[in-house]
């Protein structure tokens, strides 16, 4: 009798120790994703799942892909990095792959993606002015353009049927014989079109200081140089995607869009 009752305690001790190895395995953290792959311009919100404490996010490689303090990860140039969260002592990895988006064939038909660093040799007014690499590091419209406007009151406010298209580059002038206006590579007068590249769009006004980088409107650049900046410009709200084209040859334009 009594080796049948402890028979009986046993198992019942080895069924609670099971039942909270169980609930211990259950109740662990866990990423929502363990491997992830972006475009270069998109962007994905990683979530702990069961986080029992502060979830500290960490990037093992800014140049690849930014994390925000509520997990959002942006994805900056091709390659690889890892988001790692962490909970206490506890480490959790993301293991990331940025890959660059298609290439395009450059045309109004067939836009590159803006979000790649794009080479080029830069014309203006048909000379020949130098070798050029450009990349969109960020496009807002919208809401989203419109909320970064309210850090300057004296920005207008968009009416109804009106946006702010904003553009933030990354330029490098690897090699030419002089210094030119960025706003002469990117023509935010004339070369922003809507509606597939079907439409130009007409700046109805800009918008200043939406981030804490150069306004592209007053930027130079030399050869060697690279530099951030950025433009807002007022347009006519819904034409979207919008498209920009660069001159690149004599008497032809290389099309990018902001497509993401």
């Amino acid at each position: 009798m009594r080796k049948q009752m402890a028979k009986i305690l046993t198992a019942v001790l080895l069924l609670g120790t099971l039942t909270d190895v169980s609930t211990a395995k259950a109740a662990a953290p866990k990423l929502n994703k363990s491997k992830l792959t972006l475009y270069i311009g998109s962007n994905y919100t990683l979530k702990v799942k069961k986080a029992s404490g502060k979830v500290k996010w960490t990037s093992g490689k800014k140049s690849v892909a930014t994390v925000s303090s509520k997990g959002k990860v942006v994805a900056k140039k091709a390659g690889k990095a890892k988001i790692t969260a962490k909970i206490g002592s506890k480490k959790l990895i993301c293991r990331l792959t940025v890959k660059n988006r298609s290439l395009g064939k450059g045309t109004k038909a067939s836009p590159k993606s803006a979000y790649n660093n794009n080479s080029f040799t830069f014309y203006e007014e048909g000379k020949k002015i130098g070798k050029i690499s450009m990349q969109l590091e960020s496009f807002a419209s919208g809401a989203e353009s419109a909320k970064l406007a309210k850090k300057n009151s004296s920005n207008l406010v968009p009416k109804a049927n009106e946006e702010y298209l904003y553009f933030r580059f990354k330029i490098t002038y690897h090699s030419g014989t002089q210094t030119i206006k960025a706003k002469d590579v990117f023509n935010y007068y004339y070369n922003i079109f809507g509606a597939n590249s079907t439409k130009q769009m007409t700046n109805l006004d800009w918008g200043f200081f939406f981030e804490d980088v150069d306004d592209l409107g007053q930027v130079l650049l030399s050869p060697g140089n690279t530099i951030t900046c950025g433009k807002a410009v007022l347009v006519n709200k819904g034409f979207a995607p919008y498209t920009y084209r660069i001159q690149t040859g004599k008497n032809t334009y290389t099309w990018f869009t902001t497509a993401r």
